[in-house]
Parts: C-alpha cells; structure tokens; sequence
C-alpha cells in the first residue's frame, strides 16, 4: 500500500510539475514577437502534447491513489482469507458472499485495465511527442544543410575563379606593393 502511494504520489507531482512548466513556455511564446510561424507552431503543439501527457500521469496517479485509499486493495486482499474461514453454503443455495466478490473482482480488473489504458495513451503521446520533435529538427537540420552547401559552392566558385585568374597572365591583379607602376615609361 505504502509503495502505490508513494508511485501515485509522485506521478501527481510529475504531472502537475510538468504542465505547470509548460504553461511557463505557452506564456513566454506569446510574449516572443520575433519567432517564425514554423517554430511558433512547432513550440505551441509540443507544450499542449505534454500539458496532455501531464494531465494523464495527474489522473493516473489519482486513479492509483483511489485504489489504495478506497480500501480495494483490502477488500481484495481479505477475499482468499474470508473463503478459507467462512462456512460452507447449505447445498442447492448459491452463496452471496462469493457472488459479490466475483463481481467486486470483475469491478476491480476492469479499474486496473482503465488505468493501463491510460497509461498506454500516456505512452502514445510521449511517442508522438517525440516523433514530432523529431520531424522539427530534421526539417531545420535540412534548411542549415542547404545553407551551408550553398555557402559551400560559392566558396568554391570563388576559389576556382582565383586558381583561374592565377593561371592566365592577363589576369593577374598588379602587385599589392605597387600601385602606381605602368610599363609603358613616361618621358621623351
């Protein structure tokens, strides 16, 4: 008991901590006047996914601390005992005891089923989440990429008009010392 409250505990303050957190950064996002609609929109969805993912591991938490504080958990645990001790219906009577705890059982695994369905969609939304901001940088590592392969040609453009221009005499820029030469003298 004192462990699922411990781990519902702490998936309540992991989720309120979170959201709390990306409230942080929707608020700061609105205040950013100079982000470009790609990266505004990018930073907008990622904070909602996880304010999401939050609230899941809040209501997850609460639906583990329900169990434990409800006393579901000691109610399952004293069926075995009460089976072992109780006496034995009279024959050709069903026993009322038993049929409620077939039910409460039933009750019980379908609680524990919501809960990992929760928890499955928390997961999918961490996956999302994570696909997404894959996506984001791949697209800005493509933009950097071109960026740099055009800083690239140009570098080389330039290199190879210079190797050019060293090769073919007529070309060449006049010394950097002398500035003021001509080949032709001046005078008589």
């Amino acid at each position: 008991m004192v462990v699922g409250l411990i781990l519902a505990t702490g998936l309540i303050l992991a989720g309120a901590l979170t959201a709390l957190r990306q409230r942080r950064a929707l608020r700061a996002l609105v205040g950013e006047r100079f982000l470009a609609d790609e990266d505004r929109r990018y930073r907008r969805g990622q904070a909602l996914r996880r304010v999401a993912t939050s609230g899941l591991l809040v209501v997850i938490g609460g639906m583990i601390a329900g169990y434990y504080l409800s006393g579901m958990d000691a109610r399952m645990d004293a069926i075995p005992d009460r089976n072992k001790i109780g006496a034995p219906p009279q024959e050709g009577e069903p026993d009322p005891r038993a049929e409620d705890d077939k039910q409460f059982t039933k009750t019980v695994g379908f609680y524990w089923i919501g809960v990992m369905g929760l928890v499955f969609v928390a997961v999918c939304l961490a996956v999302f989440d994570f696909w997404a901001t894959r996506k984001y940088w791949m697209a800005r590592y493509r933009e950097l990429k071109a960026d740099y392969d055009t800083k690239l040609q140009r570098d080389l453009a330039v290199y190879r008009q210079q190797k050019l221009n060293e090769r073919v005499p007529g070309l060449k820029p006049p010394p950097v010392g002398d500035d003021t030469a001509t080949e032709e003298p001046l005078g008589p």
